[in-house]
């Protein structure tokens, strides 16, 4: 009887070489197949942003003394120009989302109401964070192109230089007299920073986003202008304090298709 360990042949010594391999090989298969239900990731989708304006949902018509601030003034509008910039979309936390748009964006509430704000990343936004008017690093004198809106815009160099963040003017009723305004805001330290609220879903479809500028709002919460012994504004920390203040929820916002 030969007791002796039987020697494997070649067919089998390849084969068992190979197994190792073909295992592996199966199990690179399966991990490179897409699980059920997975699909390409939603692309960024151009955004356009228009502005509106109204008066507690009364929509602004120029030249025509018919709104009402809080103090109790009927009042008119004659001229609406403001610059928005560093605009941040916000999520349910309230945390900003890059990019952030920088702008600036200088509105006329006259004739210039429509921006693109490029591509934006898609997702279910709870509102947006902007500042009205113009960041720091743009409030300097001859920062922005030399074009004639931007002049006009121009914050006097003896106080201060920079830019207007914005120009609101018209007249009001002072005990039954017509009378002028102008709410003019400037200066860094009188810059608003508005929050926004309202749903905004962006599914990677070209949308509009439509801020809505309630007027009223300049005027009332947290305080409530007096325009008799605030006509002008420019020139006076306390007011622009006021207004900076009172600017912060002046907008809405919506997505509309």
């Amino acid at each position: 009887m030969d007791t002796r360990t039987p020697h494997p042949r070649l067919p089998e010594i390849v084969l068992l070489l190979a197994l190792p391999l073909l295992v592996a090989l199966s199990g690179c298969a399966k991990e490179d197949e897409d699980p059920p239900g997975t699909a390409d990731p939603v692309q960024p989708a151009t955004i356009t942003l228009r502005l509106e304006h109204h008066a507690d949902g009364v929509p602004l018509l120029f030249d025509t003394v018919l709104y009402a601030t809080a103090a109790g003034h009927t009042y008119s509008v004659s001229r609406l120009e403001y610059y928005i910039t560093a605009i941040e979309l916000l999520t349910a936390d309230s945390t900003d989302v890059e990019p952030v748009v920088a702008g600036p964006f200088l509105v006329n509430a006259r004739n210039t109401t429509t921006f693109d704000l490029g591509p934006l990343p898609p997702g279910n936004y709870t509102g947006v964070r902007l500042r009205l008017g113009l960041t720091p690093d743009l409030n300097l004198t001859g920062a922005l192109p030399n074009t004639l809106e931007n002049v006009n815009m121009a914050w006097p160099d003896g106080m201060g230089g920079g830019y207007h963040f914005m120009k609101f003017e018209g007249h009001f009723l002072n005990g039954g007299v017509p009378t002028g305004y102008a709410i003019h805001l400037g200066r860094n330290e009188n810059l608003p920073t508005c929050h926004a609220q309202g749903g905004l879903l962006l599914d990677g479809s070209a949308r509009t986003l439509v801020a809505r500028f309630n007027m009223n709002e300049v005027f009332r919460t947290p305080h409530t202008y007096d325009l008799s012994t605030g006509s002008y504004s420019m020139g006076s920390m306390m007011l622009m304090g006021l207004l900076r203040d009172n600017c912060a929820d002046v907008f809405t916002v919506a997505i509309e298709p």
